[in-house]
């Protein structure tokens, strides 16, 4: 089985490739992804760009649990940027999808492959409008 994270539950009307990830965690059992996510028309907490915006932005948290094995390679192949606000980000997330018994992210921080539950989107609620 294949699939791409938009048939994932609760990633409806988001758009991974135009994010910023701004931070990577790697724990126990766990994977999380801070994003700077852009929302897109349909998803419940979109509104229409503020002057100055492209794209209605959120701060959201991809979290993967019960990971039962995870691999990263490439890491440190990608020096941050940092913006004119002296925000830190690691790029986007390219690609998000399932092969089989296991996830594949890839992005300008390198590739990670594991094996976990299905994962879940978190959008910051101190962000809605």
């Amino acid at each position: 089985m294949y699939d791409d994270y938009p048939s994932f539950p609760g990633f409806e009307h988001v758009c991974l490739e135009d994010s910023y990830v701004l931070g990577i965690t790697v724990q126990p059992a766990v994977l999380l992804l801070k994003l700077d996510l852009p929302l897109l028309p349909g998803h419940p907490h979109h509104r229409a760009p503020l002057p100055g915006e492209r794209a209605c932005f959120r701060q959201a948290t991809v979290t993967f649990s019960s990971v039962r094995d995870l691999h990263w390679t490439g890491q440190g192949v990608i020096k941050p940027a940092v913006d004119a606000s002296g925000t830190v980000d690691f790029g986007s997330v390219d690609s998000l999808t399932r092969h089989d018994t296991h996830y594949q992210l890839l992005g300008d921080w390198g590739e990670i492959k594991l094996e976990s539950d299905t994962p879940s989107l978190c959008i910051d609620p101190t962000f809605f409008t």
